[in-house]
């Protein structure tokens, strides 16, 4: 007998009958006595992989309210010394109107910083990115930007809207 259960081991046709016949049948007898416990088990994973799953995602919302205060932090950092370097020039451009140099109080009138806390970057910004920023101006803020724009690049596109703003 143990010749056969030999040869059945080598015999390949017996080890496909085992893999695609009786082992099927094995299964399905043995799975309606196990069916509880691997229900049991499969809910016990799904539990597990969810509670990571909520810890890596607490983690990453903690990283991004860490992340975004860092920037709040950098923003007001870099406000303040913007705020504080214009009102040095500010304090420069006084006292040299007051030393008589008209020659540094011309350009001054269209200095950068003057422009610079209606629209942010105005150098930088194309006819089409200024145009709709003028729509709420007031009067005397549309002048500011008509100064500013002779002096530096006088695009007409500009000029023209600021002057439409103005006869409404």
């Amino acid at each position: 007998m143990a010749n056969s259960t030999s040869d059945s081991a080598v015999d390949p046709i017996e080890q496909l009958l085992d893999l695609f016949l009786y082992a099927p049948i094995g299964l399905v007898a043995k799975g309606a006595d196990s069916l509880p416990d691997l229900v049991q088990r499969g809910r016990s994973q799904a539990s597990n992989a969810r509670v990571v799953g909520q810890f890596a995602l607490g983690a990453s919302n903690a990283k991004v309210r860490k992340s975004l205060a860092d920037a709040e932090q950098h923003l007001h950092a870099f406000l303040k010394i913007v705020a504080e370097s214009s009102r040095v020039s500010t304090a420069r451009s006084t006292a040299s109107a007051a030393a008589g140099d008209t020659a540094s109080a011309e350009p001054e009138a269209a200095d950068d910083r003057l422009i610079d806390d209606l629209i942010p970057d105005y150098d930088s910004l194309t006819a089409a990115q200024v145009l709709p920023l003028l729509a709420g101006m007031t009067p005397a803020q549309l002048s500011r930007v008509e100064t500013y724009e002779l002096a530096k690049r006088s695009r007409k596109t500009v000029l023209n809207r600021i002057r439409q703003l103005r006869n409404g």
